[in-house]
Parts: structure tokens; sequence; C-alpha cells
């Protein structure tokens, strides 16, 4: 017989290979419980072929370690047949991984077929064995290695089901790493057994190697155990990624089940490819009814061209969106939702699909109803109350008046001065109630506009004299910057020169003596800017935010003696909304501040065409004096 013997650094590389082997095999098994469907084949199929790849593995680099005084070469068909064998053997454990369930009996059968798989294997790459000699088995060596295969595949199997059916205890690492041992010990227990009843003997001098041989060298084993590696730890790789995958994906789905709102997916032309369980929970539509654009049958009739036609323009614009509707329950009735979107875009900065929610807002919607009806309410009330609460006040100037003019008797010195008290009293509480009620009957939408053509030149001219005994008084000086005299805005005239007489008023009492005031005018693309510029003391900038609130001023002074309610600022800003327009401010802190009042261009026209604004002949001087009397009252800066 011909002695042998084995490199030890290969047969400790054929071990390390078949528990690599052994322990991706583990972990591709628990993947393959946890997937379904053609997840599910995929990895069976791959498990299968990575279990084979490693016993294989284990069984050529082993066969490799053998160590003869004569030239070893291998037949490439009985090595692709061993291939084939080692697969077959692992595609029986696999099947035994996927049933749901497995009794005994089943498991020594599977253990049979596995066990002589591993064996068929190891004798048929043993036969492929090419070299001056031939082989002799020791019949009871051969029995005994079949047997370590047989009865360490069914330690191997029972531990691998165990370990499946276990879950996420602690101890699975532990079992992870017997069930890799013992399949390990069963592939290398059996091959090691099996090489020892194979004896050498010598043949023929003269032999030569024929094709289709590989000759058996220590570096051939060495490429085959690092590309077996290689491989294994890429199948291990791609378990691991897979568990990472599905774990997040559970989360995340999970968070969508749970969400108290809609969510969902489209695609980059707006159809909906996915919603989350509250969508069909709440609308009862079902899924096939839902997806695409069948979701639109859900909003209510007077919403859906508002809600489609914005959609079709965010869609357009790849935007994000946002828009309010009504949505239709499965019980017929109908809730106020928030709808937003945002698209997904790739690398490439182009729209690859959409996100989106639907948050329930009945509750605020109707909070917001009975805010807007208690205002109404509040609004509506104090305008009716009008005249209820001026007639006293003016009875009161009246009689103060007629006890002036002497008409119950002549009057002391005192006296006189009292009366004069009184009726400076009743002036300055007419005006600020006039403030409340004006404002009260701008917010209930009770004013009444009559839009004309106001030519801007003549209608701020027309404010100098109602303004010039407040700037004499106070010692300031005043300029006017006139623009273009053909220049008119679309507007109320007594609404505008009311706007402006305020802002000037305010402009004279917020600037010492001494200072500017600057009336002036230009056009802004579609609008004419009216702007009053001070040189006062200026707005802090966390005030500026807030003058325009109702009763809010910018500055109390103790030794101011006439002091509004705040409103002048919030009253002029409603009425230059409600002509087209807008008030802005900018102010500096010591240097002063520049009110702008913004209004929509009227067609040009020769001044000479634009007609007097008609006025009601009874209130027409008696309006003219009201305002006269509110731009000596009004509110500075509030």
């Amino acid at each position: 017989m011909i002695e042998k013997s084995y490199s030890l650094g290969l047969v400790i590389l054929s071990i390390v290979v078949a528990t690599i082997g052994a322990y991706v095999a583990v972990e591709i098994a628990q993947r393959v419980r946890a997937t379904d469907g053609r997840r599910r084949a995929f990895w069976t199929y791959g498990g299968a072929f990575a279990m084979g790849l490693g016993i294989w593995s284990m069984h050529f680099v082993g066969m490799l370690a053998l160590q003869l005084p004569v030239p070893v070469f291998y037949d490439v068909l009985f090595i692709l047949a061993s291939v084939i064998a080692a697969i077959v053997g692992c595609a029986i454990a696999f099947y035994i991984f996927n049933r749901a369930t497995v009794r005994s009996p089943l498991l020594v059968l599977a253990s049979v077929f596995m066990g002589a798989a591993i064996a068929g294997m190891h004798y048929t790459g043993m036969a492929g064995i090419r070299m001056s000699g031939h082989v002799v088995y020791d019949p009871i060596l051969v029995g005994a290695s079949i047997a370590i295969a047989i009865a360490v595949s069914f330690a191997a199997l029972a531990a691998t089901r165990s370990l499946i059916e276990a879950g996420l205890e602690e101890s699975v690492r532990l079992k992870k790493i017997g069930a890799s041992l013992l399949l390990g010990l069963a592939v290398v227990g059996m091959h090691y057994t099996g090489m020892a009843a194979a004896h050498f003997a010598p043949g023929p001098a003269g032999w030569r190697p024929t094709d289709g041989l590989v000759v058996g060298t220590y570096q051939v084993a060495v490429v085959v155990a690092i590309v077996s590696v290689v491989l294994l730890a890429l199948a291990l790789f791609a378990t691991r990624f897979e568990s990472w995958t599905i774990a997040t994906r559970s989360r995340f789905e999970s968070l969508l089940d749970l969400s108290p709102q809609v969510i969902w997916f489209g695609t980059p032309d707006g159809q909906l490819t996915y919603c989350n369980p509250y969508w069909y929970d709440y609308t009862g539509l079902s899924e096939r009814e839902t997806l695409g654009h069948g979701w639109a049958r859900a909003i209510h009739p007077e919403d859906r061209d508002r809600v489609l036609g914005s959609w079709q323009a965010a869609l357009q614009r790849g935007a994000d969106y946002e828009v309010e509707m009504r949505l239709r329950s499965s019980e017929g009735e109908y809730c106020w939702f928030l709808a937003r979107s945002r698209p997904g875009r790739d690398e490439s900065g182009q729209v690859s699909a959409w996100l989106g929610i639907a948050v329930d807002i009945e509750e605020r919607k109707k909070a917001e109803e009975e805010a807007w009806a208690a205002s109404q309410a509040k609004s509506e009330f104090l305008a009716s109350m009008s005249h209820e609460l001026r007639t006293p006040l003016n009875a009161i100037g009246g009689y103060a008046e007629l006890l002036a003019m002497g008409v119950r008797g002549s009057l002391n010195a005192e006296q006189a001065q009292d009366i004069a008290r009184i009726r400076r009293s009743q002036q300055h509480l007419l005006t600020l109630i006039n403030d409340v009620l004006n404002f009260a009957k701008v917010d209930a939408g009770q004013t009444e506009y009559r839009m004309t053509a106001v030519p801007v030149d003549e209608a701020l001219r027309d404010t100098e004299s109602m303004i010039a005994p407040q700037i004499l008084a106070k010692g300031l000086r005043y300029s006017y910057k006139g623009g273009d005299k053909t220049f008119s805005v679309l507007a109320d005239p007594e609404k505008l020169q009311q706007i402006v007489l305020n802002l000037l008023s305010n402009a004279v009492k917020f600037t010492d003596a001494g200072g500017t005031i600057t009336l002036s005018s230009e056009p802004s693309g579609k609008c004419i800017d009216i702007s009053v510029a001070d040189t006062g003391a200026g707005i802090s900038p966390e005030k500026l935010e807030r003058i325009f609130d109702p009763f809010v001023q910018a500055e109390r002074r103790l030794n101011q003696p006439v002091q509004g309610v705040g409103l002048g600022l919030a009253i002029s800003r409603d009425l230059a909304k409600a002509m087209g327009g807008e008030i802005t401010v900018e102010s500096d802190v010591g240097k002063g501040s520049t009110f702008t009042l913004s209004l929509p261009r009227a067609p040009r026209m020769d001044i000479s065409d634009v007609p007097p604004a008609p006025r009601d002949a009874a209130g027409a001087d008696d309006g003219q004096e009201r305002l006269a009397d509110r731009s000596l009252q009004e509110t500075p800066h509030s």
C-alpha cells in the first residue's frame, strides 16, 4: 500500500470552510421561514446552493489535503457529480426547514437522505481520483462514515429546526452556533472517516493523465477555499441585509398601519399606488376603488373641481401641495381634512414619487366657524348700536353748547370753563366710540364701497388743508412730492382720504417739533404707492409687526392728552385690503417711519374726465367734518 499523509493547514482550512458554510446555511434557513411567495423560493434555492457549496468545498479541500508520493489528478465530471450530490442533500434539508411541522419519523427519513447525499458526494468525488494506482476501501469504515453522516445530520437538522422555532429568544445565538458546529461536524466527520477507509495500492509505472483532469495541489485547495468563503460571506451579507430591510419595512408598515391619519404614495403623474388602512377604514372604499385616480370620488362634490385643479397645478410645478377639503366617510358624512403632499426626486432632480398625508381638521374648522360667528355677532351688535351710543353723546354736546351760548342764562367764568371741559370730553369720547363702531362695521362686512377712478394728485392735495392746522400748531415742516397728475387709483374716494388722513395724523403725533413729514406718490408695477414719511422716534422691531392689530399702539405718552384705542391702523389696513390694496411700514428707531398705501391703478384718464364722488346730500358736510375730527383725534401708529 502507498503511504498517505495530510496537510495540516488544508485540514484546518477544510474545517473552517465547513463551519462557515454550515453557519450561513442556518442563517438562510431562518430567512426562508421569515419570508413567503417568490422571496421564499429564492431563499430556498439560494440556501441549498450555499449549503451545498460549503459542504462540497470542505470535501474538495479535504481531498486535496491528502498527500501521496505520486501525482494525484481529479476527473472534472466526477467533481461536478459530487457538487450535484451536495446540493441534493442540502435541498432535502431545506425541504425540512420549510415544512410547518416535522415529526420524528420524517426527521429520521430526512437525515437518512441527507447523510446518504453527503456520503454520495464524498465517494463520488473519491471515485474521480486519477493516479498510478487504485483505491481500496475498508467496508467497516465506509459503513461507519455513512452512519456518522446520518447520525450527525439528524442532530444538525433537529438543532436547526429547534432554532427556527425559537424565534427571538436570548438562546438563539448559542443554538445557532451549536447547529452550525453540528452541520460542520457531519461533513467533516463523514469526510475524514471516509478518507480513513480509503487505502491506495500502487498501479502500473507507465500511467499518464488523460484529458479532463485537474491536478490536485495545495494552491488549488487554497483558491477553492478562498472563493467559497467569499461566496458564503456574500450570502451571509445578503441574509443580514434582507433581515434588516424586512425589520425596517415592518416598523415602517406598522407606523403606517397605526397612524391616525391618511398616508398615501403616488406616481410622478399623481396616480395613487398606496393608501394606509386609515383611508380604507374611514372612506369604506376598496383598494381597487381608491388607487389611480379613484380616490377623488370621496371628495365633496363642491370641493372636487377645486382640489383636482390645484392638484394638477402642483403636479405640473413639482412643488409642495396643501389643500383643505371635505371627505366622505363610510357612513356618508363629510368631514374636513387638511391634505399636504411633497414630491420625491431622483438624482437628476426629476420627480420620482409623491408622498402625502391628510389630517382630520373637523374640530378645528368647527372652532373657527364658532369663533367667526361670535366675532360677527359682536361686530354686528356694535354696528347696530351706532345710533343708541351716539345719540346720548350728541345730546350731551348739544346741551353743553346751549349752555355755553347762554340760552339758560349767562355763565360766570368758572361755569364757562366747566362747560368747555364737558364739550372736550364729549368730543373725545365720541371720537373713540366712532373708531370702535367703524372697526366693528368693517369687521362685520357692513361697510359700503363706491369704487371709482380717483386722481391721486388731486386727492392728496385736498388733504393738505385738513392736516395743515396740526402741522402748524406743532411746528413741523411739511412737503408734498406729487407724481404724474394723470395717475389714478381704483378706490372709494372717502375711504382713500380717511386712510391718508389717519397716516398723516399719526405722523404728526409722533414727530417732535422741528421734524419733517413728507407725503409722496409714485407708480409701482400695477399699483400706485402713497407714502407718508416722518422723522419721528420710529417703531421698535418687536412692535413693528403688531401695530396693525386691533387695540395695539406703538407707544403711549403720558404727556399726550389725546389718546385713541389703537384701531386707526387696523381700520386703515382693512379698508385698504377691501379696495384691493395693502399698507406696509418701514421704520428705524430714532430716524422715523414710512407708511406706504398701495392701491391698484385705474385706467389712465384726464383729470377733467373724473366725476366727483357721489355723496349723500344730507351727510356730505357732516362726513367731511367727521374726517377732519378723526385726523385730529386718530390713534398714533395704531
